[in-house]
């Protein structure tokens, strides 16, 4: 009893002193309602993120939670706002960026890009300096005004690639054999399952995407910095970058500097440094209007039913919103931000079905972030207007399915043995002892080229393509923004706040108020999933590059319920 009063007691003392640290942390966190006064001949300081998400609402818990980690998120969404009020706001005499550990998608960068060129049109400032640049961090700083690079420090200008990890040798040693059915000769998304090697077929459209992604990145670098394209093709060929001097040289960098150097460059001492969190919690001029545009937030996996940690795009939570949309008589335009690899195909023709009835009520368009390709495309499809960066990854206009066949892993490694007594033949359709039948698998694959012959309908109504030339560009073939738009499966190049812009101009809705679905989560719920989160070993497991592509892989396959449409390939390319 002695040691269970003493157990209890330090158990009550340990939770009222983590009670007290949480809400005295509440107590430091800023009062998001409060004003913060910018100072005239302010300089903004803003350091992206490694990964930046399309939108990021912070309510107090999460702010809470930041600052005991000492992290801070930086949204699509909130570097808009920073750049768009800054560029009118008269006490804002620059920004100083450090992009350089800059990891995420390169359609993300194309937009971050087109806010700096905007900025730079005022009569204000944006330099870069970094103590190194990664290869998509330095795609951003080189539309800045200025580059300056630490003088022991190295830009990853040396080409793009696409590490694909394959699982067939692992599943031979421990008895698994995926069977596999598909529709279109370009659906590789089941190549790292069965094959030891990519197919010719898939490494055409890898590299083909890659070529294309990187000559944009070389198009529009070299045009910011006014070199060659002969000159940035040798400095990229003979990796150069990882030389401080070659790349001032080679006019990458305008000068190698300190910190020290370069803060006199930006600021003197009557310049006032604002943070870039501090700077959007000031106050922003906003003028009340009856109109409202909507952007929907669509990121993720698609996935039949809900989502617990609203990390995927699940068909009840998007119908919930949209019908929450349509209810509401103030919204006149409905933009989907899509940010999605694709997944189930039932949740995807659920969810273009939604949309097509919103169509009915008011016009939608179609944003492309980084990726919105194959379920990410059917169910975008369907959109007045498609808006994408050069550089999104989208089409992939292909079905699959894959089933596993653990008859050598159950009997010859385990040793167990399976007995199924059933009324029909066929009632069993997925056994584990044993493969699918000859019969089951011609009925799977017959419901896997229904699936395929909706996907190519409904992309040829909804982008008024003729039904053989969709078939002819299908195929699960995967396309760069700007490939895309010569086929015609999409309309125009541009990032969200192009597609904001254009709804405002050609609907006549210019000073409408803009909405974001979904609504931001309660503090309690944010509070649920904070707790909830991940475990010390998954965090640790995760923070290594190839444990967490191994680990983001069996995530996915969880989620393999019936047909998918999926890229054919992880998304991250370095």
């Amino acid at each position: 009893m002695k040691y269970f009063l003493t157990f209890l007691l330090g158990l009550l003392i340990g939770t009222v002193g983590l009670v007290a640290i949480f809400f005295f942390a509440v107590a430091s966190v800023e009062n998001p309602t409060e004003e913060i006064e910018v100072q005239e001949n302010s300089v903004i300081s803003l350091k992206l993120p490694v990964v930046i998400e399309d939108r990021v609402e912070e309510d107090d818990i999460s702010k809470v939670f930041n600052l005991l980690s000492n992290t801070s998120n930086l949204g699509l969404n909130e570097l808009t706002s920073l750049f768009n009020r800054a560029s009118e706001d008269k006490n804002i005499k620059g920004i100083y960026l450090d992009a350089g550990l800059y990891a995420g998608g390169y359609a993300t960068a194309k937009e971050i890009r087109n806010l700096i060129h905007d900025f730079r049109k005022t009569d204000k400032f944006i330099y870069s300096y970094s103590e190194n640049y990664t290869e998509q961090g330095y795609y951003i700083a080189s539309a800045c005004d200025s580059i300056f690079l630490n003088p022991n420090g190295m830009c990853e200008l040396n080409g793009l690639g696409a590490g694909i990890t394959m699982y067939k040798g692992l599943f031979d040693q421990v008895g698994l054999e995926m069977q596999v059915f598909k529709a279109g000769k370009f659906k590789g998304a089941v190549e790292p399952f069965v094959n030891s090697k990519l197919s010719e077929e898939n490494k055409f459209q890898i590299q083909t995407y890659l070529n294309s992604l990187h000559q944009i990145q070389k198009s529009e670098i070299q045009k910011d910095r006014d070199i060659s394209m002969l000159q940035l093709d040798s400095f990229i060929a003979l990796n150069d970058g990882f030389e401080a001097v070659k790349c001032r040289d080679a006019k990458i960098v305008d000068d190698l500097i300190y910190w020290d150097q370069f803060h006199p460059k930006v600021a003197t001492n009557k310049t006032n440094w604002i943070k870039a969190k501090n700077y959007l919690n000031t106050a922003s001029k906003y003028e009340y209007s009856e109109n409202r545009i909507a952007v929907l937030y669509l990121s993720g996996d698609i996935i039949s039913g809900t989502s617990e940690d609203g990390k995927q795009i699940a068909s009840n939570d998007v119908l919930r919103e949209l019908k929450s949309i349509r209810k509401d008589k103030k919204i006149k335009a409905l933009i989907l931000r899509i940010n999605s690899p694709g997944g189930s195909s039932a949740a995807s023709d659920v969810i273009a079905r939604e949309i097509e009835l919103t169509k009915k009520q008011m016009p939608v368009y179609a944003s492309y972030g980084n990726v919105a390709a194959s379920g990410g495309y059917y169910i975008s499809c369907l959109a007045d207007s498609i808006f994408a960066s050069k550089n999104t990854i989208t089409g992939s206009i292909g079905v699959f399915a894959m089933i596993p066949n653990t008859q050598k892993l159950y009997k010859e490694k385990l040793g167990l043995g399976y007995e199924s007594i059933n009324t029909h033949d066929n009632a069993t359709l997925w056994r584990p002892d044993a493969p699918l039948t000859a019969f089951q698998q011609q009925k799977i694959q017959k419901m896997i080229n229904k699936v395929y012959g909706d996907f190519t309908g409904i992309v040829s109504r909804g982008r008024n393509i003729p039904l053989e030339k969709v078939k002819e560009l299908a195929e699960g073939r995967v396309y760069s923004g700007i490939d895309a738009k010569k086929v015609g499966l999409v309309d125009a190049f541009g990032g969200l706040n192009d597609v904001i812009k254009y709804v405002e101009n050609s609907k006549n809705l210019k000073g409408s108020r803009i909405v974001s679905y979904p609504k931001a989560s309660s503090p309690f719920e944010s509070l649920l999933k904070k707790i909830k989160g991940e475990s010390p070993l998954s965090k640790k497991l995760k923070s290594n590059k190839m444990t967490n592509e191994i680990l983001e892989s069996v995530e996915v396959l969880e989620t393999f319920v019936g047909p998918q449409m999926r890229l054919p390939w992880s998304t991250s390319i370095h």
